[in-house]
């Protein structure tokens, strides 16, 4: 039963602290069997630790890439970088190397593709899911609030669902995986059982949701002093959720395989 974690960060990300000397020995204790490589608008840390590949772990060499909205949108089974900035030329770009299109944590305020604050038009949608192999259904790092909402939306659409740590810490890896009982698998087709730590229900106060909307909406033409205002603010509150990575993955959903993969979209 192979099992995945989608979403990784290395220190080679602009935001993760974990150098590539700690990862194999923690996913190897996490129980992975492959993990997808995925830092923020650089290839270098997936490269590298392809070519020190470890007979136990599989490295899938991935991007998660900042387009020209702020959106992220990830390429897995990368062969070269990607600079392209907008979506739809992205994916493409994507697409045509034989990569393969992750959405993740869709609706996360500021880089969630379908994110409250850019009002999205259905199709906007239905274009972006034509490129998709797989959607992001739970992420690590993600509120309760969030993660119920992307999993609604992959049980609505029947989309074909994956689910990561988004670790930027090496005690966060394999802390969200997905299982494959099939050797022979199809990333996000096939059926899968998608393990994390139980989130604790928790709404975000709708007053701050306005807000803070608001604030990732127009940040780019707000005062220096309001910027500087809101990263303080951050670091007083800290998340809305309370961190997982000292709980144990538990099994959470199950997904039957995907009769006809929902990218239709022709090259």
């Amino acid at each position: 039963m192979p099992k995945i974690d989608y979403h990784f960060h290395t220190a080679y990300s602009y935001d993760s602290l974990t150098e590539l000397k700690e990862v194999f020995g923690r996913a190897i204790e996490a129980g992975l069997d492959m993990l997808c490589v995925t830092d923020h608008d650089t290839m270098e840390g997936a490269l590298q630790l392809k070519e020190l590949e470890a007979s136990r772990l599989r490295i899938i060499v991935g991007c998660e890439f900042t387009t020209d909205d702020h959106s992220h949108v990830i390429g897995l089974n990368l062969r070269r970088m990607i600079k392209e900035k907008n979506i739809f030329m992205l994916m493409e770009a994507i697409k045509k190397q034989g990569g393969l299109v992750m959405l993740p944590h869709i609706f996360r305020r500021g880089n969630g593709i379908f994110r409250n604050e850019m009002k999205r038009s259905e199709e906007f949608i239905q274009q972006t899911l034509l490129y998709t192999d797989a959607v992001e259904c739970f992420n690590g790092r993600d509120t309760w609030e969030n993660n119920r909402r992307s999993y609604e939306f992959v049980m609505q659409n029947n989309l074909p669902a994956v689910a990561g740590s988004d670790a930027h810490s090496p005690e966060e890896i394999g802390s969200v995986y997905v299982a494959y009982p099939e050797s022979d698998f199809v990333h996000g087709q096939s059926a899968r059982h998608i393990f994390f730590p139980f989130q604790k229900p928790r709404a975000e106060n709708p007053l701050k949701r306005k807000l803070m909307e608001y604030y990732h909406l127009h940040k780019e033409h707000l005062p220096g002093f309001v910027q500087h205002s809101y990263q303080q603010m951050k670091r007083i509150l800290k998340k809305d959720s309370i961190s997982n990575k000292n709980l144990a993955p538990q099994f959470q959903y199950e997904f039957p395989a995907v009769l006809q993969k929902i990218n239709t979209h022709e090259k």
